[in-house]
């Protein structure tokens, strides 16, 4: 097969789950696909170029019909895919010639394509926690995922939950959609190099000791400001302050964890806010901390967890329905939206020996559910049923 990938938006922000899911994808199609097939990956103007993995890997770039770029408000007309307005790039994909193209980031925008699409389709916040969203914004992400929605072949839900909220949300056909989970990469292990924690803590001033480890963009539905004035709970039951880490600070992004610490009463000295980290240096971040936290309140997936058990890093985190899926019995689980059981859900697991033990064993056992190696297969199959319904 000659499988087209979108690549829009792989050079925006810095590290979004999108991006991430993008980036190890195309890895893990590289290192599990042992057949003849063919991948363009097909990068948007002011998008970013995707790296290919392999020889089997081109990358096409579109162009503006013009030679320039629209105005920003028929750009943003074309992302909504509204009816009757023609987007600049469906036919240039359709004349790649390809068995079909696979959008990975929940969106799509060339309603026009002839060409059969596999959308893999991550959340739909929106419906569930409407007042997170300015009400434009809100409109403008149901009408982009709901028509991305209908017009795939093949919808790719990475959890159970997803999957029928697309059934009862969407009204999505059962047989439409393929359940299939992201994936976590080898470089998550519970093996680090010599000296990597002296490193990590040098470069990014790290507590030398144990510390509590968020890895969460600021957005309101990752409940920031709970786990901070959870911390504080706890830091007062202990009679010492607990550190926190925070990793994550995408393009445009206004929200300051800083300032939450501030609201929570935490001094600032209490909380490490290191922005944007390189993917490379994640796998280390998951070694050095004590526990993982992430109280969200919605999540389509929740691919840090997996991150943080395959490891070797104990799990505290919501009881939404898609983590206690993921997780399974390898997570301590509580509720997100009291921040006294967010506190006692992080001693358990702070000062518990024993829990901590089982909790690392357990997700060591998890985490190896989600190996690419298993998960690409699945997603080839999806490609193949796709390709045949054109």
């Amino acid at each position: 097969m000659k499988i087209g990938i979108s690549c829009f938006g792989v050079g925006l922000g810095q590290a979004g789950g999108v991006q991430v899911y993008l980036r190890n994808l195309l890895r893990a199609l590289a290192r599990h696909d042992f057949s003849k097939n063919e991948y363009v990956l097909i990068a948007f103007p002011g998008g970013g170029r995707p790296d290919t993995p392999d020889h089997r890997f081109s990358v096409v770039e579109l162009r503006w019909p013009s030679g320039r770029p629209v105005s920003n408000w028929r750009t943003r007309l074309m992302k909504l895919g509204l009816p009757g307005l023609s987007d600049p790039f469906s036919a240039q994909i359709d004349a790649l010639a390809l068995d079909l193209v696979h959008y990975p980031g929940t969106r799509m925008q060339e309603f026009a394509l002839r060409t059969p699409v596999v959308l893999t389709f991550f959340d739909m916040q929106e419906e569930f926690f409407p007042a997170f969203f300015p009400v434009r914004e809100r409109f403008g992400r149901l009408l982009a995922k709901r028509r991305a929605v209908s017009r795939a072949r093949t919808v790719i839900a990475p959890s159970r939950f997803t999957a029928a909220a697309l059934e009862k949300r969407y009204r999505t056909p059962r047989e439409k959609i393929a359940c299939i989970p992201a994936g976590v990469g080898p470089e998550f292990s519970p093996f680090g190099a010599p000296g990597e924690r002296e490193r990590l803590c040098a470069r990014y001033g790290l507590p030398t000791g144990q510390f509590v480890f968020f890895p969460a963009n600021p957005w309101p539905h990752k409940n920031h400001e709970r786990l901070l004035r959870a911390v504080r709970r706890l830091s007062e039951k202990l009679g010492s302050a607990v550190p926190v880490v925070c990793t994550g600070r995408l393009e445009g992004e206004r929200r300051s964890v800083g300032a939450l610490a501030a609201a929570a009463g935490l001094d600032a000295s209490q909380v490490l806010d290191i922005g944007f980290v390189d993917s490379a240096q994640m796998p280390a971040l998951f070694r050095a901390a004590w526990v993982v936290a992430f109280p969200t309140l919605f999540e389509g997936f929740g691919l840090p967890v997996i991150e943080a058990m395959a490891s070797g890093c104990p799990v505290a985190c919501s009881d939404v329905p898609p983590l206690k899926e993921i997780g399974g019995h390898a997570a301590h689980y509580f509720d997100p939206t009291c921040e006294e059981a967010i506190a006692e859900g992080l001693a358990g697991v702070w000062q518990d020996r024993a829990l901590r033990s089982a909790l690392i064993e357990r997700g060591l056992d998890r985490a190896r559910e989600f190996g690419w190696d298993r998960i690409v297969p699945a997603i080839l199959e999806a490609y193949e049923r796709t390709a045949r319904s054109g």
